[in-house]
């Protein structure tokens, strides 16, 4: 029994050392704490000491007045504990040293009974300010990207917006100052046909004849830009068909269109609206500022992909400097085909050298 005994002394002296061993590497390893329910510090480890420099000889105080001196923070972490003391809980806290310097801490709250009439909470945790840091700093960075790239698209909008008022206003003036005043010369010159004089009005029903011409003209020139019927009934094809035999009676430029591949099926609406859209920019923008002979619309497709490329022998210019473009229409006509490639997914490519023409190209997705 003797023996025994001794044996027994000598395990529980071994166990004592190896628990005394794994609560000194806890102290120093880890953010290590016991507290009561209520908050109370029972123990912290040496680590944790350290870091939020709590005196050996003043332990009886409340974890979270030990974990920060800022009162925002230590209700949130009081909260935290008064909620999770039965439960438990792991997250992110804050916390502010002495030094008042901030600390993000991974944390723990593990609740554990003593006793069958005791209960106790260990608090693991670790330090993470660094990563914490980095993390905000990203978040940051990354609102800062949305906000610029929300007030770019602001810009955009209220430019398009702008440029669509304009265009009303062209639009209006060219029917009133053009149209209007031809109407209202059409009909005086009617008003004042005197049939009695039969050559003198065979002569003013030429004049009549000449007038009629040029008022359908302006009507044809007025509306053209209107979105033509030619896109909601057929689709693509026709009414770019339409749209560069139309433009090259108006301007008498040679405007050709070329479906190579015999491309015939129809796309969404609103790709089909936003496609049209751009190549009218593409060739207006030729024609107003390109000072070319020519300018060949082609369009091929693939199984996968439709492509269309506007080719002008016009002046040609330097793509990367019409981003500093602030007015005018040519710069923001760039930034609008942009914006509508971008919207049904395609892709945009221009390539220009001074003197050497323009060649715009278009990728969609079928």
């Amino acid at each position: 029994m003797a023996f025994e005994a001794d044996q027994l002394s000598i395990a529980k002296e071994k166990s004592i050392k190896e628990l005394r061993a794994l609560s000194h590497a806890m102290d120093e390893t880890l953010l290590f704490a016991r507290i009561s329910q209520f908050g109370n510090i029972i123990h912290v480890g040496n680590k944790f000491s350290r870091l939020f420099k709590l005196s050996r000889f003043k332990k009886d105080i409340l974890f979270w007045k030990f974990l920060s001196t800022n009162e925002n923070e230590q209700q949130n972490i009081e909260d935290l504990i008064n909620k999770h003391n039965k439960t438990g809980w792991q997250g992110e806290v804050k916390a502010t040293t002495k030094d008042n310097q901030d600390v993000w801490l991974e944390m723990s709250i593990i609740p554990y009974r003593v006793s069958d009439d005791k209960s106790e909470l260990l608090i693991i945790g670790s330090e993470i300010t660094k990563r914490k840091a980095a993390q905000l700093e990203i978040d940051r960075l990354w609102q800062d990207s949305f906000d610029e790239k929300m007030n770019q698209q602001k810009i955009i909008s209220s430019k398009i917006i702008e440029n669509q008022e304009k265009e009303q206003n062209r639009i209006a003036k060219d029917v009133h100052d053009g149209i209007g005043q031809m109407l209202t010369g059409l009909k005086y010159n009617l008003e004042s046909i005197n049939l009695d004089n039969i050559e003198k009005s065979r002569e003013k029903i030429e004049n009549l004849k000449l007038l009629t011409t040029s008022i359908i003209k302006g009507v044809r020139t007025a509306t053209f830009n209107l979105t033509p019927p030619e896109l909601s009934d057929h689709g693509i094809v026709p009414a770019i068909t339409k749209l560069t035999r139309e433009l090259s009676k108006l301007t008498g430029k040679e405007i050709l269109f070329l479906n190579k591949t015999d491309f015939n099926l129809r796309l969404d609406s609103l790709t089909e609206i936003n496609l049209y859209r751009i190549v009218q920019e593409a060739v207006n923008n030729a024609i107003k500022y390109a000072a070319s002979s020519y300018i060949l619309v082609t369009m091929s497709h693939s199984n996968k992909i439709l492509s269309i490329v506007i080719d002008d022998d016009g002046k040609g210019f330097e793509p990367n400097k019409i981003k500093k473009v602030k007015d005018g229409d040519g710069g923001m006509g760039m930034t609008f085909m942009k914006e509508r490639i971008k919207y049904i997914d395609g892709r945009l490519f221009i390539s220009s050298q001074p003197n050497e023409g323009t060649r715009i190209t278009l990728n969609i997705p079928i």
